[in-house]
């Protein structure tokens, strides 16, 4: 099966028939791991389904690690995005594909653990860390559960949680920020963005893998971190 052409096919039909649908995503028919510019020329919009389909085909024709993981995450549905189809063989499929690169990337000197060991203060450490621990039982697990977690909800509580199926926007005039519905019809209007747009957080790039991120996620992940680091 000519996958290439199939995937042409799809952005062609997208650009110049699009679909009739009020939910659409973003796209980049080069993908940025590839070389694409996030550039007019190379977006374009396509129905959840077209979306999950993309990076599919994407994934069939090129194989790489990045784009098997990013297939991997389309296949996770988040909120506007219930008409996404996924059954259960893609779904299989897509595990199967992404299980296999990680266990082909993370094995032997992919591994940042790879030819270590513990020392023996940190065997010791570990070792005192659980001796003594006192562990639950199924049925003190579902007395709490009981008691505590199926306890009606503060009005706090409840406002915070509250929240699924809202967008954050700012008004690029007033600066105001509201939370409103993805209903809500702002979201769809020019002047309400996202507040990310208007005050990008700063990105800093890792001294060992040269990957450019925000300072949360090179804090989390990369510097001292990193998994490329050198020792």
């Amino acid at each position: 099966m000519n996958y290439s052409k199939l995937y042409e096919s799809l952005i062609f039909d997208a650009r110049n028939n699009p679909k009739h649908d009020p939910y659409k995503e973003t796209h980049h028919i080069v993908p940025l791991c590839m070389g694409g510019l996030d550039v007019k020329s190379n977006l374009v919009k396509l129905t959840a389904r077209q979306h999950y389909l993309a990076h599919w085909l994407l994934c069939k024709i090129h194989k790489t690690t990045k784009l098997v993981h990013a297939w991997h995450s389309m296949s996770r549905i988040g909120v506007g995005q219930e008409s996404r189809n996924v059954n259960s063989q893609l779904f299989q499929y897509c595990k199967k594909e992404r299980s296999g690169l990680l266990s082909e990337q993370y094995s032997g000197e992919g591994n940042n653990f790879y030819g270590k060991s513990h020392s023996d203060e940190t065997k010791k450490l570990l070792s005192d860390k659980h001796k003594g621990k006192i562990y639950k039982t199924p049925e003190q697990i579902k007395s709490w559960v009981d008691s505590i977690a199926k306890k009606p909800k503060s009005k706090e509580h409840k406002a915070k949680i509250g929240r699924k199926g809202y967008v954050m926007l700012q008004n690029i005039h007033t600066l105001e920020i509201v939370r409103v519905l993805y209903t809500d019809s702002r979201v769809n209007c020019p002047d309400w963005v996202n507040p990310r747009k208007l005050k990008p957080e700063n990105k800093m790039k890792c001294g060992h893998c040269d990957i450019v991120t925000t300072a949360s996620n090179l804090k989390r992940w990369h510097n001292d971190k990193c998994k490329k680091r050198k020792l």
